[in-house]
């Protein structure tokens, strides 16, 4: 049985390593120990490192409110109990997510990680959000699987949503007036119908800074949610039900990803964007 897992690891190793070092690094890191985290006494849902303890007692202020906005926007409850880890620096983080130091939450297959020393430097409203960014990443990865979540879900709309339900964690560097420029002159993400899990298309795929895509999906996502939420709704309730993104856009909505977003970019031509999406600037107060 330990050669049989040892040997399936040693696979999916050899896998990713074909598919790229990033996938490798973080299929390592998902193998890292755990178990000298520290669990928080006032919300066990919180582990932590030593050196960590201001911000882990930080985000048990506000994990509940994240969570239940969650669970609303995303229209379920968790599948599961979440954990939050916390890791003391950039290097930890590092370790245990196999990605950039420079990044401040990251949600693997089975947690989500923080980067205290990465969230320290940010006011507190980012702070808040980055946890609601990547525990939206999390609510959905618990329904589809993490494979499923890669593949069928473009990385726009993963990104995008994030950033609708949290309020924005990774686009305050990119106003929407910047984005809307970009866009009108062709300079925006492709509203692909699927993903990948080995070759996910994001910002640098269209030639985007990270801010720049973030907001443009953050802007797509809450058009087609502000245009029709009930039907918003039953389309994210077929994804968390695991049907394919491109036949659930088309049942829901009844037209092709490409002739919706063509209608969106039409309303920003038209200045018409900011009247369909009158109000959603509170979000981000």
């Amino acid at each position: 049985m330990v050669l049989k897992t040892l040997s399936v690891i040693a696979l999916l190793l050899i896998v990713l390593g074909l598919c790229g070092c990033s996938l490798s690094r973080q299929a390592i890191a998902n193998l890292q120990s755990t178990s000298h985290f520290l669990v928080l006494d006032s919300d066990k849902r919180i582990l932590y490192e030593s050196g960590a303890e201001d911000l882990s007692r930080e985000i048990a202020e506000y994990l509940p409110d994240s969570v239940a906005k969650v669970e609303k926007e995303q229209y379920r409850p968790f599948a599961k109990q979440v954990e939050v880890y916390i890791c003391a620096t950039k290097e930890s983080f590092n370790t245990f997510t196999g990605v950039s130091p420079a990044i401040k939450g990251v949600t693997t297959i089975k947690h989500v990680f923080l980067s205290a020393e990465r969230l320290r430097a940010l006011p507190i409203n980012i702070r808040r959000a980055v946890l609601t960014h990547e525990l939206s990443h999390f609510h959905l990865q618990q329904y589809l699987g993490a494979y499923n979540y890669g593949a069928n879900l473009p990385a726009w709309f993963q990104e995008g949503l994030a950033e609708y339900v949290s309020g924005g964690a990774a686009m305050e560097e990119v106003g929407e007036a910047e984005a809307i420029k970009a866009i009108l002159e062709g300079k925006h993400f492709a509203p692909d119908t699927s993903g990948s899990f080995f070759f996910p298309k994001r910002w640098s795929a269209y030639g985007l800074k990270p801010h720049m895509f973030y907001r443009q999906s953050f802007m797509y996502v809450a058009y087609l949610k502000r245009v029709d939420e009930s039907k918003f709704r039953e389309f994210l309730m077929l994804l968390e039900n695991n049907q394919r993104f491109e036949d659930s856009f088309i049942s829901i909505f009844g037209l092709t990803m490409d002739s919706t977003w063509r209608q969106f970019v039409l309303q920003i031509k038209n200045h018409e964007y900011n009247q369909t999406l009158e109000g959603l600037s509170g979000r981000l107060d």
